[in-house]
């Protein structure tokens, strides 16, 4: 199998693989987050059928959609073993909140630089200022508990103190995303204080090597 399309070819069983999502919040139910094992594959191709402007088509003729597979993708020798799934189940797509819903279909097409930048294969970079978590009071027992399971990226860890007291800590600040979860809720901004430090930058590298870094800036002298 080779996964690479070149200039005017059609979507086909070797060269594009198709995948699925439909996923809704019904109104009256609690915000969902949508994670990419949610993402079903279509072995036999596209299923959104095309809109034509031919009237006088043949109405039973099979409906044409956007991908022309020739056979299924499951009886290709690497796939008959091998289901092709997200390598990353976890990885979040986007959160729901009632009555919303998503219906797509994800085309993934392997390609060259020379065709179009986005199969470049060059580094990404990208920076953001150092995330600052603060504890404006001591937050202990039920409230900690509480206040760990609210953060997605696992910023906060719990402190045994004896005797059965339990403590809050920012273990984790640089993971911070600043996603603002932790403070959602009554009386939770009185407690926690989410803030950027001016001066600290973290930078990030995407490449064969994965990389970051805090980049301090230089104050000007006056």
């Amino acid at each position: 199998l080779s996964l690479s399309i070149v200039e005017n070819d059609q979507p086909n069983e070797k060269n594009t693989i198709v995948f699925k999502l439909h996923v809704q919040c019904k109104r009256g139910s609690p915000r969902i987050t949508v994670k990419s094992d949610a993402l079903k594959w279509l072995p036999n191709g596209s299923e959104l059928v095309k809109e034509t402007r031919n009237a006088a088509s043949d109405s039973s003729s099979k409906p044409e959609t956007y991908t022309y597979f020739g056979c299924s993708q499951e009886t290709i020798p690497e796939f008959v073993k091998n289901p092709i799934i997200p390598k990353y189940p976890d990885i979040i797509i986007a959160k729901l909140g009632p009555g919303q819903e998503i219906e797509l279909e994800a085309h993934a097409v392997k390609g060259i630089g020379k065709t179009h930048a986005k199969w470049s294969p060059v580094a990404t970079a990208w920076y953001r200022m150092l995330p600052e978590v603060v504890l404006l009071e001591d937050i202990e027992d039920d409230l900690a508990e509480e206040l760990k399971s609210k953060c997605p990226v696992n910023v906060f860890d719990i402190e045994d103190l004896g005797k059965g007291r339990r403590r809050a800590t920012v273990a984790r600040p640089r993971t911070c995303t600043l996603c603002r979860e932790c403070i959602r809720g009554d009386d939770w901004e009185k407690r926690v204080a989410l803030r950027r430090v001016k001066d600290n930058f973290i930078r990030k590298e995407t490449s064969l090597r994965k990389e970051e870094r805090i980049w301090r800036r230089r104050k000007k002298k006056s």
